[in-house]
């Protein structure tokens, strides 16, 4: 076989084309997931209650992640950029075997590669050192980055090109490094979402130039280079392509916002000039310093009449501060921490319940009160953290409190309090429920109008 020959099957495409089906196969898992992911996203903000299939545990939940504000680039989910990455790497896949040329795309394959296990390792760091919870989905898209990984560097080395294993030691020095880096200084480095993908991108860099020093600057870039040619040769082709990714990035950014809740935290303006503190008992209360009446809530976070209830009032509190105070106690329905229900009910009801004591110990009771009232899910003990950082806590004190004994003898305490009211209910003839209220002898059960505690609570004011 002649010199002539064998250059002239080399570039009729007989080298790699199988890599490149094996390619787009991967992608395709890669596009699934993120379309499913993308779906879960929406559920776990927008469905009250939602539980993926991957909330394992508080070290396994897909919906923790997706809580997390990493999960989002430019106020879009990063599973629906995601979508648009494994498109393209679908429709290069397929048109590099329509074109028959054994080196496109392969250049451009391998930059964008570099990118995605770039951001997944930085993902994978996060999800370990600072959401302290995984995702399954999100493994199997970094399993596709790895496995288009190996495809790249096989389909290069096949057509000639220089290869990420040939700078494989820098690398793997380099990701050693970045994870020590994010283990002692994760507080300082996770402060801003600006500074977490600046390493993301910085890391991408780094891998870049450390293929490009290995002897192969000029094949490489010029390569990289020939391949964006090739998608520009008819200019109607790559000018309708790069307006048709720069329409659908602007508009992932306008309509994304609008299909979730914009939902306010904050229950009657919060603390907002009304006063707060605790009773002799240790209960949180909202309302007048020197009250002339107080009334006492029993209340769970999940149920959502005790939401309504609540609202209510709250309303009512603020508009009387100077004379009315509303006093909180916990009642948990989920038979895990809660000895008068013998199943479960409201299966976060107890974690949500720590949540508020371990904030009232960061002098943040009403504000997270607020949110677990108004929040839709995400109540595990994960979501629960996440919500922490949310709201300004401190995350690791706040996870620590979590688990520790002293929490959970003061969440009993409120419900050996509530034990007592539900035995005055039953020899009242009466049943206990939640929400349920106290204000002097008298016991409300149930939602009830906000006229109907305007007109009790001036009349009991009268006759104290």
């Amino acid at each position: 076989m002649g010199r002539g020959e064998t250059q002239h099957k080399k570039q009729s495409g007989g080298s790699g084309r199988g890599l490149l089906i094996a390619l787009v196969l991967v992608s395709l898992v890669g596009l699934g997931t993120s379309v499913y992911l993308s779906v879960l996203h929406w559920q776990v903000y927008n469905q009250p209650g939602h539980e993926s299939f991957c909330a394992v545990s508080e070290a396994v939940n897909c919906d923790t992640v997706a809580l997390s504000r990493f999960s989002l680039i430019l106020g879009v989910p990063l599973s629906t950029w995601g979508i648009l990455f494994y498109l393209g790497l679908v429709i290069l896949g397929i048109w590099g075997f329509c074109r028959r040329e054994a080196l496109w795309p392969w250049g451009l394959l391998g930059l964008l590669n570099a990118m995605a296990v770039g951001i997944s390792t930085f993902q994978f760091l996060i999800s370990e050192l600072v959401i302290h919870s995984f995702c399954i989905m999100c493994i199997t898209i970094c399993a596709v980055n790895a496995a288009t990984a190996v495809l790249c560097v096989l389909g290069q080395r096949k057509v000639g090109l220089p290869t990420i294993g040939a700078s494989a030691a820098p690398v793997g020095a380099l990701l050693i490094g970045n994870a020590v880096f994010l283990a002692w200084f994760h507080r300082l480095a996770f402060r801003s979402v600006f500074f977490a993908w600046f390493n993301s991108l910085l890391l991408v860099a780094v891998i870049v130039l450390s293929i490009v020093g290995r002897g192969g600057a000029r094949k490489v870039l010029f390569r990289w280079f020939a391949d964006l040619v090739v998608l520009f040769k008819r200019p109607l082709v790559g000018g309708g392509l790069s307006a048709a990714v720069v329409c659908v990035g602007v508009t992932l950014l306008i309509v994304t916002p609008h299909m979730y809740p914009q939902q306010n935290d904050v229950i009657a303006f919060g603390i907002q000039d009304i006063g707060t503190g605790r009773t002799q008992a240790g209960h949180n209360w909202i309302g007048a310093e020197a009250p002339e009446l107080v009334i006492v809530e029993y209340s769970d976070y999940e149920c959502p009449f005790c939401r309504k209830a609540h609202e209510v009032i709250r309303q009512v509190v603020r508009e009387r501060k100077g004379w009315l105070r509303l006093v909180h106690v916990h009642v948990p329905l989920d038979h895990s921490c809660n000895p008068m229900l013998r199943k479960p009910f409201h299966r976060h009801a107890c974690d949500c319940a720590r949540a508020a004591i371990c904030a009232d110990r960061q002098n943040r009771f009403w504000v997270m009160n607020d949110a677990l009232f108004v929040r839709r899910c995400g109540l595990d003990a994960g979501g629960l953290a996440m919500l922490a950082e949310k709201l300004g806590l401190d995350v690791q004190v706040f996870r620590t409190c979590m688990k520790a004994p002293e929490t959970e003898n003061l969440l009993q305490e409120d419900l050996a309090e509530c034990r007592a009211v539900a035995e005055e209910c039953r020899h009242a003839g009466r049943r206990f429920g939640t929400p349920t209220f106290t204000v002097l002898d008298k016991v409300v059960v149930g939602l009830k109008k906000k006229e109907y505690w305007i007109r009790l609570v001036e009349e009991l004011r009268g006759s104290s």
